[in-house]
């Protein structure tokens, strides 16, 4: 009996300590924290155009001479229309993250839009109800 009691327990505390590590991670986190090909390529594109600010900056400087600058320049603005072109195809496919990413971005430029208010003409966020400054209805 005590060893069923103890196998028991055993197998319970086994359980418990390894079920995080078998169990499928369907949360909101794991979800936001996955990156899309889109994702890598714009990190990409990112990277290039920082490389290219880099090679500006270092030729203002006079370590690169203006042959190998152009050189370099025209290759790696090659290598970030690539890219690009590679972002475009994405997004003008009919993939869903594709589709969701853009909606998502036309909303966030409707509401960075701005609301006056009528009686003082004071700019207010565009959420308001009330103007912020006079307290007049929006």
């Amino acid at each position: 009996m005590i060893y069923l009691l103890s196998g028991l327990l055993t197998g319970g505390v086994l359980t418990a300590v390894c079920w995080p590590l078998f169990a499928a991670d369907n949360s909101l986190e794991s979800t936001i924290l996955e990156e899309t090909e889109w994702d890598l390529l714009q990190r990409r594109k990112e990277v290039m155009l920082g490389n290219i600010q880099d090679l500006d900056f270092e030729h203002k400087c006079g370590k690169l001479s203006d042959e190998d600058h152009r050189t370099l320049r025209e290759e790696m603005a090659a290598e970030v229309g690539a890219v690009m072109d590679q972002i475009d195809q994405l997004e003008t496919s009919q993939d869903l993250d594709a589709l969701i990413r853009r909606e998502v971005s036309s909303r966030k430029k409707q509401a960075a839009k701005t609301t006056t208010c009528p009686e003082c003409d004071h700019t207010n966020v565009p959420n308001n109800k009330f103007c912020a400054e006079c307290g007049a209805k929006l």
